[in-house]
């Protein structure tokens, strides 16, 4: 069960990169064991085999666009996670999230939410914060679900305000279930919400 993908979690973007990898090179090397069996049994390269091998690779080629986009990234130091574990209450956290917009990708190392708000933290010093912010309360907010948005780039600022959010009563927010998504609490709407903009 260790190496299961499971999006939002701690480790999930190192077991993404492994995966993406092992695809593409299973996707390339099937249609290349075909054309190496092609030209071995006809002893020529010039077959209608080859034409159809060139068109098997493009799924293998795809594949590692997908592998180099993973390998972008890494995953988080682990005691920002098992700080992050000890001090949120029961608030829902979301780990190594990469934002996905038409301009620009975004990594969020983590992210905690309960009620109305939702706050994360971005290693990266130079992430555009406001851009962030504005994406993905304005994602949510086409969701019918309005949010506010924090996100903290000092990590001693966003532990603080994990520890406020984790210590205080849970925000009753006015929430009728929602019928595209039955059975869930807002909070875990909200969660699943995120984690479709994430890769």
């Amino acid at each position: 069960m260790k190496n299961k993908l499971n999006k939002g979690t701690y480790g999930y973007l190192d077991r993404l990169k492994a995966h993406e990898w092992k695809k593409a090179a299973l996707f390339l090397s099937i249609p290349i064991i075909i054309f190496l069996v092609a030209w071995a049994i006809n002893g020529t390269r010039n077959t209608v085999v080859t034409v159809m091998v060139i068109v098997g690779c493009l799924p293998g080629c795809n594949q590692v666009v997908h592998a180099l986009l993973a390998s972008k990234y890494h995953s988080m130091d682990k005691s920002l996670c098992e700080e992050t574990e000890k001090l949120k209450g029961d608030c829902i956290s979301i780990y190594e999230n990469v934002f996905t917009t038409y301009e620009k990708n975004y990594y969020v190392d983590c992210i905690v939410l309960s009620g109305r708000d939702v706050i994360g933290y971005a290693s990266d010093k130079n992430t555009d914060i406001s851009r962030l912010e504005a994406h993905i309360k304005d994602i949510l907010k086409k969701n019918s679900y309005k949010q506010n948005v924090k996100i903290f780039t000092e990590k001693r600022a966003f532990m603080d305000r994990v520890e406020s959010l984790g210590t205080r009563e849970p925000e009753e927010v006015p929430f009728r279930e929602d019928d595209r998504y039955p059975g869930l609490s807002r909070d875990e709407i909200v969660k699943y919400l995120l984690m479709a903009i994430t890769l």
